[in-house]
């Protein structure tokens, strides 16, 4: 089965999908990721999981969201990286719900949101239940990708202990999905010889102070990362897509 992303179809395409075809939207973030991965990462990641489970499961790829909440210090490096430019809660939810609730009108009734930014969970919750409430035939799923990893393969990946993903933000799961789906967007060679701390909750402090992550913007550390490591956690999320479609969209 060839994923069918709605950015290469016709009209008459899209409408012969109808009602029965999933809608997969992702939604991610314009976020510094280190000096070796671009500032898409959070959209790459699951918009090629979707095109991937495109190939598996009936369903259409809409066309990613580049911007995402804004960035918290200690889970995407805060805001005071150039290049990370972001939307308000508010925006994003009100973004989220014009888009499902056209795709709605137009007799799409199964969503599938797989989510690549950390912070933007709660305000893409808001805009599902926005969405639900008023539209009893409709039915969203939301997936952060990382949560479909099992322990067993974090221990494989992480034998001196599992960080947190709060800052696995451009390290070594992040860096290894993007060197498996877009090898040419990695620069390897600034991958920086660094160790960071495992997460321990700190409170939030506003207006964000300086110093709080580390120069190279990356959480943890990306030394490490290959893109056969990349491979297989793909193919993890993806065998744990295709459960959730089965059990929650099908």
């Amino acid at each position: 089965m060839k994923a069918i992303s709605l950015t290469e179809m016709t009209w008459q395409e899209f409408a012969r999908g109808l009602p029965h075809t999933i809608i997969a939207l992702c939604v991610g973030s314009l976020e510094q990721h280190g000096p070796h991965l671009p500032l898409s990462v959070d959209s790459l990641i699951p918009y090629n999981l979707c095109l991937k489970l495109g190939e598996r499961e009936r369903l259409f790829v809409a066309p990613p969201f580049f911007y995402g909440y804004r960035s918290s210090p200690f889970t995407g490096g805060g805001q005071s990286f150039p290049g990370t430019t972001s939307l308000s809660g508010q925006t994003l939810t009100a973004l989220l719900r014009d888009v499902l609730q056209d795709f709605i009108r137009q007799g799409c009734y199964r969503f599938l949101i797989m989510n690549g930014h950390f912070e933007n969970t709660p305000f893409i919750s808001e805009a599902a239940h926005l969405v639900t409430a008023v539209n009893t035939k409709v039915k969203v799923v939301i997936v952060n990708w990382w949560d479909l990893l099992s322990p067993a393969t974090l221990d494989r990946l992480f034998p001196e202990g599992f960080p947190g993903w709060e800052v696995e933000h451009a390290s070594l799961v992040e860096t290894s999905l993007v060197m498996h789906f877009r090898p040419d967007l990695v620069h390897a060679e600034l991958i920086p010889e660094q160790k960071g701390e495992k997460h321990k909750p700190r409170p939030l402090v506003f207006p964000e102070p300086a110093g709080l992550v580390p120069e190279s913007g990356i959480l943890y550390t990306a030394t490490g990362a290959s893109p056969e490591k990349g491979a297989a956690i793909a193919g993890e999320i993806l065998t744990q897509l295709q459960k959730i479609v089965a059990d929650e969209l099908a």
